[in-house]
């Protein structure tokens, strides 16, 4: 896109203030990105957990000088600045992206359904780019914000654009098919996604048909149910013309189909006489759906066929998440393999910049099988970016890219034909403390190369969903004042998930506090480079000192904690610190108590070296009910202690004793910052955030080896649980030293394998665990589920009588921790 201020404020109707000749050619609407901001306009969207108007500033001071807004804020310098200012800058955005939809004449595909419109737009991609020139959605950006900012990638040199659009509530798909005007559809399929905002299933099928309605032609599975009932009767209604597929349904393309030896699907299709063949290489259902709804659009658009057919042979898995994992000597491996082009190329780099800014970069970079540039523009193209994001060192894998080389200028810089050249050279790099981003398409097999890479540590991991986390983040900022600070506590390795990576990630999103259990925790989060304040809960004598040293925000909870505090600052020779003040309002923990506040406020009047960041207490029952007497008594000798403390000092800090239960159960108590623990994790505390928190952890393993026990033999130390009858017993590499608790054994506890419960049988022992998989189908190297969607964290406390936090900490470090994103 390429727009003058001038332009877009009257295509938005808005306010200009500043200079109209300014070109725009990207939108912008989150803040932690990166991009040409000189050319950039920052779109300040509000959302129920967001408001973009907060980041101006800091969208300023990286040099960004043009903003779409509602208002501009009292804080804000005009100086050099352009502002366009409309009543809602979600409408002028989506307003504007219809008025660039409006330039393009070429065909525009819009698919809708409950699932797989991701996959059905990548493998339309992938079985058309080497005929069109393809514009399409950046991974799923499929939502109200998501479609327009595709849509401004439309340019003329397109051919045909696939986007796809997705809805949670009624009354969403009608602005999405103002932005898209698709002229060919595709509906996926129907089920269970987003069914809370509808009535029934069948107003969300007549909701995502909107979409739909003035295409010239919709793409669909004609089978016997409501879903093609509503659908045939939609397209009559609309004058669309209709292009089916069915297995065994009246259809205007029939498939049939069959599973190989080789685990693929040959697929048979008649349209007419016309008859074609070829092979999956896929033998799931859900495969199947979706590549043959990317082939019926190749059909529809009447491309060759010769070039199609093809090129089923090269789709591959749509890997929708960017993995990090811990590498060797310190580093850490981001990879993505979700495909393969410009625009992924830039989301990961951008990715990487973002969480580790601090870090030197690496990338280990394929040939891009799937752009319509010539060589020279797209390397060039991509230089840019490494350069952009900070990255110091390429390892580009390919004939193509190895031909460009002269084109890159990085600080370091070397290239191979092939992934089989670069291993066999692989002990000529030295990887040490750096950031390093695999991206490659799938027919280089870059796995090779993330396994030399990755940390040698346990095949047993905890994988940990940083959407879920989010997710989770998110909820509690949809509950409280857009004024209110939130600490995240990251204390005892982040509740088990992991230490520097989670703080990164609240970092990265802005969170206003970090909360550890002891300096050690703090100070190896600075060496990480977590800047953002730190506040210590359990200070000692001996880590003052080195707490000063490293801007980390001691708890004060007594007298003596505090008269150990003043003479460190006399032996630092430190002018002003931060500390926070506890009150003990009757969890009868650490805190000073409510007698003590008159003395307390003597002393810290005297000391002008000390400064109050917070006054807080811990409320020591707030998801119970039963107990609201009680928490209102803390609330209120809370309030007391701090309005004391308030008027001795002079000033207000900041104001704190909401946990999560608290944050849910008793806003009036939310004050100025709630701190959140757990929750953040995945456990709710009220039965008012169960359908709103989300699991972040998943605890998988492995089958070392599968054996046949007699009748009558026992198993594992001590010959326990003999049975009558023959057994199959799978040996799986976990066990009390990974966090697995004895608890669990002989029969207590049970781990998934293939979709199916295997009951845990001897003693749980050091490294290993056994269990009962006599009725399961399953091979030595299979995967286990230890806790996740089944069995719950919740579910394996419960069993052995305690408390999930327990069972999430109690996860070793020694077990590799593996992030996704999506």
């Amino acid at each position: 896109m390429q727009y003058s201020l001038a332009t877009i404020s009257k295509i938005v109707n808005a306010k200009l203030i500043g200079d109209g000749n300014v070109i725009i050619e990207n939108v912008l609407t989150d803040s932690r990105a990166k991009t040409n901001h000189l050319a950039c306009l920052f779109a300040a969207i509000r959302g129920n957990q967001h408001d973009g108007h907060h980041y101006i500033q800091l969208q300023q001071s990286k040099g960004f000088s043009n903003f779409l807004v509602e208002e501009i804020p009292l804080e804000i310098n005009l100086l050099n600045c352009n502002f366009l200012i409309v009543g809602n800058v979600l409408n002028a955005l989506q307003k504007l992206a219809r008025h660039h939809r409006q330039n393009f004449t070429f065909p525009v595909v819009g698919i809708a359904g409950s699932n797989g419109k991701t996959i059905v737009k990548e493998w339309s991609y992938q079985l058309l780019y080497p005929q069109q020139n393809i514009v399409r959605s950046p991974r799923s950006y499929n939502s109200q914000i998501g479609v327009p900012l595709s849509v401004f990638q439309m340019q003329t040199t397109n051919q045909l654009g696939v986007f796809e659009a997705g809805i949670s509530e009624p009354g969403e798909m009608a602005k999405l098919e103002e932005i898209l005007q698709p002229t060919i559809g595709i509906f996926t399929n129907i089920g269970d996604a987003h069914a809370a905002g509808f009535i029934n299933e069948t107003e969300k099928i007549y909701e995502k048909l909107i979409l739909f309605k003035n295409c010239k032609t919709l793409i669909y599975r004609r089978e016997e149910n409501i879903l093609t009932e509503i659908i045939d009767r939609f397209v009559k209604e609309n004058n669309i013309e209709s292009i089916t597929w069915s297995t065994n349904s009246k259809a205007l393309i029939s498939v049939n189909y069959f599973e190989s030896k080789n685990n693929q699907l040959e697929v048979f299709a008649e349209v007419g006489t016309q008859k074609y063949s070829f092979e999956l290489p896929f033998s799931d259902e859900a495969s199947f759906e979706n590549a043959l709804h990317a082939w019926v659009l190749t059909y529809a658009l009447k491309a060759d066929q010769r070039q199609v057919i093809p090129q089923f042979q090269q789709l591959h898995a749509v890997e929708m998440r960017l993995n990090q994992k811990a590498g060797k000597n310190n580093c850490i491996l981001i990879s993505d393999y979700y495909n393969s082009d410009i625009k992924s190329i830039e989301i990961v780099l951008n990715w990487a910049e973002n969480r580790h800014s601090n870090a030197q970069k690496t990338v280990i970079l394929s040939d891009v099988e799937q752009s319509s540039l010539s060589n020279r523009d797209l390397f060039t193209a991509i230089n840019q970016l490494l350069k952009k994001h900070n990255f110091s060192r390429l390892i580009g894998v390919g004939k193509n890219i190895s031909a460009c080389s002269f084109l890159f200028d990085l600080k370091e810089q070397t290239f191979y034909a092939s992934t089989n050249d670069l291993m066999e050279n692989f002990s000529s790099f030295t990887f040490e403390n750096e950031a390093i981003v695999l991206k490659a398409a799938r027919s280089f097999k870059f796995e090779k190369i993330e396994k030399l890479l990755q940390q040698k540590v346990h095949n047993t991991v905890l994988e940990v969903n940083l959407n879920a986390l989010q997710n989770n983040l998110n909820y509690f900022k949809s509950i409280i004042d857009p004024k209110t600070k939130i600490m995240a506590m990251v204390k005892a390795f982040s509740y088990g998930s992991g230490g520097d990576e989670i703080a990164h990630f609240f970092q990265f999103n802005q969170v206003d506090y970090l909360g550890v259990a002891y300096a050690d925790e703090g100070i190896e989060l600075r060496k990480k480079g977590i800047h953002i304040p730190i506040m210590v809960m359990n200070s000692d004598e001996d880590s003052f000192d080195t707490m000063l040293d490293y801007k980390l925000e001691p708890e004060i909870y007594s007298f003596r904690s505090l008269d150990l505090f003043e003479q460190s600052l006399d032996r630092k020779g430190i002018e002003t610190a931060k500390v926070h003040i506890e009150i003990n309002s009757g969890m009868h923990r650490l805190g000073f108590d409510e007698n003590e506040i008159t003395l307390l406020c003597k002393r810290l009047k005297q000391n002008s070296n000390i400064e109050i960041a917070s006054i807080f207490s811990h409320l020591a029952a707030a998801e119970d009910k039963t107990m609201d007497s009680f928490t209102k008594n803390q609330i209120a000798i809370f309030n007391r202690c701090y309005y004391s403390l308030a008027e001795a000092i002079g000033y207000t800090p900041v104001k704190h004793i909401a946990n999560s239960a608290g944050a849910i159960r008793h806003k009036y108590a939310q004050f100025d910052m709630i701190r959140l623990g757990v929750a953040l994790y995945g456990f709710s505390p009220s039965t008012q955030s169960d359908k709103k928190i989300e699991p972040i952890s998943t605890l998988k393993s492995f089958i070392s080896q599968i054996r046949i026990i007699k009748p009558h033999e026992g198993i594992g130390y001590g010959n326990l649980q003999p049975a009558p009858y023959q057994r199959k017993i799978a040996v799986v590499a976990i066990g009390y030293a990974d966090g697995l608790n004895r608890l669990l054994s002989r029969g207590n506890g049970y781990f998934m394998i293939n979709g199916q419960e295997a009951p845990i049988v001897g003693n749980v022992c050091m490294d290993m665990t056994m269990c009962d998989v006599s009725e399961i189908t399953c091979e030595e190297g299979d995967e286990v589920i230890v806790f996740g969607k089944k069995p719950t964290i919740t579910e394996l406390a419960n069993k052995i009588g305690t408390i999930p936090y327990e069972i999430l900490t109690s996860v070793s470090q020694r077990v590799k921790r593996v992030y996704s994103e999506e």
